[in-house]
């Protein structure tokens, strides 16, 4: 069973269909996520019942490539804004899915297994959480 942004996008949803014991599992919920916004609490509650994260607007619709961190990273890891940012999702073992246009940004943009973000450098990209949210927010749907 897949989850979108619609029913497990709190701990508190997540901890509550979980008590029910559900017949069916979910086994992947859909939600915003990027080192801007983190879901720390979500992706830790996800991981306790073995529910993969998949990191809808992974690249925070570039909002922020432009911030002086992110700039900072790409430079040392020799790779765009948009390639760091997909990494480090999938060193957090996300799904992600990026989003473009254009054909040679797709590309770019699977291009990401030639590096890896250390750890001292995930640590900052995670401290530059602000609880950014791109798009709907479902926590605030009826």
């Amino acid at each position: 069973m897949a989850s979108t942004k619609f029913s497990l996008s709190t701990k508190a949803k997540i901890e509550e269909l979980m008590a029910s014991k559900p017949r069916i599992q979910p086994v992947i919920n859909q939600i915003e996520v990027h080192p801007f916004n983190t879901q720390t609490s979500i992706r830790e509650t996800c991981a306790k019942y073995n529910i993969t994260i998949e990191a809808y607007a992974p690249l925070a619709r570039a909002m922020r490539m432009k911030h002086p961190e992110i700039i900072q990273l790409s430079r040392k890891y020799s790779c765009s804004p948009a390639q760091l940012l997909v990494r480090w999702s999938l060193q957090h073992n996300m799904v992600t899915l990026p989003k473009s246009s254009r054909k040679e940004r797709l590309i770019e943009n699977a291009n990401v297994n030639g590096f890896q973000i250390s750890d001292e450098d995930m640590a900052v990209m995670n401290a530059l959480d602000e609880n950014l949210v791109t798009d709907w927010d479902p926590t605030d749907a009826p």
